[in-house]
């Protein structure tokens, strides 16, 4: 196991600024990473650590954890199993995983049953790990779930769905299973993808992640960061792990999904997608749950086309009434 670059640093986390210190959980199996863990985190946090996957669930049962941090590859159990554990019994919870490598399957499973917040990759830096755990606190403590529990999925209307894919077997395969409870809608170019976007209630995007030869994560990540209600499920091969990972962290995709798509595993996501969609939209707490991570050196828009730069400047504006 890669040891985590642990180094003492001023914690990003104010304790001055909480009358309780908020509860931060780890597991790991190894005690060294543990210890650089508790010392950490010692001034801002209430850390519990372990290397046991059942006494780790044990204490998120009997306490309000506030950020559950998971290591991926252990002896007993594997993180996102872990994860995918607390956030049944803990749904607030937000959840951060930790690997050493690449591991597709653990991404995969983080994306479409953990719903982690970030996916971080040993050697972490200190500084990092205080930050992304710092800012995950602040999202915990100021969310309510009770505020969640009461709404109602059916909001009234047809709700609009966009599929961004060159071919038209899997629009045909959508329209055929979703047209009588969704307004579908096609874009076989991102053009035409701003363009509904700019101008229509898009509340859920299924999109393949390469769209005329072009790789559209970045576009992605740029729609998050715009309209922070839209869901999107994104079909891939699943060959590229990074990618994955920033379609985590950086695009907070709601699922993956495989391709071709299997009829029933596509009505599932798709209606799980525009229930999440609703909750985003009636709880601006939960949207900071899914927020993603801004990188300023890597920002798309300095490369896009001017018209797709007009359609973003629109959607804006729409998403801010």
């Amino acid at each position: 196991m890669t040891e985590l670059q642990i180094t003492e640093t001023t914690d990003s986390f104010s304790e001055s600024a909480i009358d309780s210190k908020p509860k931060l959980a780890f597991i790991d199996d190894e005690q060294r990473i543990l210890r650089s863990m508790k010392l950490l985190f010692r001034k801002s946090h209430d850390v519990f650590v372990t290397t046991d996957p059942n006494e780790y669930i044990d204490y998120i049962k009997d306490n309000h954890v506030h950020v559950a941090v998971s290591d991926q590859r252990m002896p007993e159990r594997v993180g996102v199993d872990i994860l995918r554990e607390v956030k049944d019994i803990s749904p607030s919870t937000m959840r951060i995983l930790l690997t050493g490598y690449a591991d597709l399957n653990a991404i995969i499973g983080s994306i479409n049953d953990g719903e982690i917040y970030r996916y971080l990759t040993k050697p972490c830096k200190s500084e990092e790990l205080q930050t992304v755990v710092g800012r995950a606190t602040e999202i915990a403590l100021t969310y309510n779930a009770d505020e969640d529990a009461d709404q109602i999925d059916n909001v009234g209307y047809k709700q609009t769905l966009l599929v961004i894919d060159e071919t038209d077997e899997l629009i045909a395969q959508i329209r055929k299973q979703f047209s009588n409870s969704y307004n579908v809608l096609h874009a076989q170019s991102l053009e035409d993808a701003y363009d509904y976007l700019a101008n229509y209630d898009i509340g859920v995007c299924i999109t393949d992640i390469n769209v005329s030869g072009e790789n559209i994560a970045p576009i992605i990540f740029t729609l998050k960061q715009d309209a922070p209600h839209l869901v999107v499920l994104v079909q891939t091969q699943f060959q590229d792990a990074g990618l994955l990972i920033d379609l985590i962290n950086k695009g907070q995709v709601y699922r993956c999904l495989p391709k071709p798509m299997r009829a029933s595993l596509l009505e599932i996501s798709v209606n799980r997608a525009f229930r999440h969609h609703t909750k985003l939209k009636a709880s601006p707490e939960l949207v900071k749950r899914y927020e993603v991570e801004h990188d300023p050196d890597n920002d798309v828009r300095i490369d896009l086309s001017s018209r797709v730069r007009s359609f973003i400047g629109k959607l804006r504006k729409r998403f801010a009434l």
